[in-house]
């Protein structure tokens, strides 16, 4: 059979490239904005290892590869069909050996350029290998061997929004929406990405969409509070996380976002007191201290401001924006022997404001 008809045949044994769920499943973690790279990566390893629907799942030496333990020396014989190959990879990955998954799969490419199955496997491997961009190219390479799906575009979307390539995103979004428009979260994460790049209108049009599909879904909810507080719509903004809050109590996301309505609205102590019932493991994320080191200075207290982000920078060593932070809170409190110790600090992880304001105090 030639390249091309294998590329594209309908062998209802080869469910990869049509498999169900895919990476809709990513997008649990999505508060606004970045996906969370974990669950990409988490999606992706869901994805290789599922077995072929045609029956056995092959061991790697059956299709002309070397034993796994023989390391990266692969081979893979002219007969090998498809199938055979993607059996092995998943072999490879549910045995946690993804650099011979890797191995294969570059060169079953090499070997059949043209099949859009074998580029969505390896682009779900660079997935895994946190390589997002190697990922996204093997996606764009699966998309233009065709067809299509609504899943694909969602994920070469997801890619392309990891990779700060907001425009790409968009209209990988807007496919996989014309595609699939019953889906509720493309809306939800095309919104997002309109939110990022301050097209509110647009945004507001998606999440109104998504609202009618998934009336209870406390993200659409959130979105909406985040282009409120854009506008200075305070009131609405509070409404909407509340309503996000009652459907997802337990989110920290809500919380921070509340908090952050709250302080906008020279609210400070309100923001406090729903913060501090927090447990102390999510007081100790960064954004949720810098919340409340600013909630504090709002109310005239730089030194407890100073103390919450010494507690969360001490557990962040390396985060140079959190320590010049620090040094800023320190200074304002009358602390300036601390306050430049801290900025030192900054200046050494590579701040780069750290020295001039060191200068600046002289």
């Amino acid at each position: 059979m030639c390249m091309e008809d294998r590329s594209n045949m309908k062998n209802p044994t080869r469910s990869y490239a049509y498999r169900g769920g895919n990476a809709q499943l990513v997008g649990i973690l999505m508060v606004i904005g970045a996906l969370c790279a974990a669950a990409v990566a988490g999606y992706a390893l869901w994805s290789l290892i599922q077995g072929p629907q045609s029956g056995q799942t092959q061991n790697p030496s059956d299709v002309g590869l070397v034993d796994p333990m023989d390391g990266n020396q692969v081979s893979i014989a002219a007969t090998d069909s498809i199938e055979e190959i993607l059996g092995a990879v998943q072999v490879y990955v549910r045995n946690n050996q993804n650099g011979q998954a890797l191995t294969v799969l570059e060169h079953a490419v090499a070997q059949y350029a043209g099949d859009q199955e074998l580029r969505f496997a390896l682009g779900d491997l660079y997935m895994i290998e946190n390589r997002h961009s190697d990922a996204y190219g093997q996606y764009i390479a699966g998309i233009e061997i065709g067809p299509s799906t609504a899943v694909a575009e969602f994920t070469a979307g997801t890619l392309a929004n990891m990779l700060d390539k907001l425009e790409l995103a968009e209209i990988h979004y807007s496919k996989s929406m014309g595609m699939d428009p019953t889906n509720p979260d493309t809306p939800v994460f095309l919104a997002a990405i309109q939110i990022k790049m301050n097209q509110l209108v647009n945004a507001k049009i998606n999440l109104a969409i998504a609202g009618k599909l998934a009336p209870e879904n406390a993200r659409i909810f959130a979105m909406r509070s985040e282009i409120a507080l854009r506008e200075n719509k305070l009131n609405i903004a509070l409404d909407q996380i509340r309503k996000a809050r009652a459907i997802d109590p337990d989110s920290l996301g809500w919380v921070l976002q509340e908090a952050r309505v709250l302080k906008r609205d020279r609210k400070p102590e309100e923001a406090i007191n729903l913060m501090t019932a927090l447990p102390e493991d999510q007081l100790e994320v960064v954004e949720a201290a810098m919340i409340l080191a600013e909630c504090y200075g709002m109310l005239g207290r730089p030194g407890d401001a100073a103390s919450r982000l010494i507690d969360v920078a001490k557990k962040n060593p390396n985060d140079g924006k959190l320590a010049f932070d620090v040094a800023l809170w320190l200074e304002r409190a009358g602390e300036r022997a601390d306050a430049i110790a801290w900025a030192t600090k900054a200046k050494t992880l590579g701040h780069a404001n750290a020295q001039s304001w060191i200068e600046s105090l002289d």
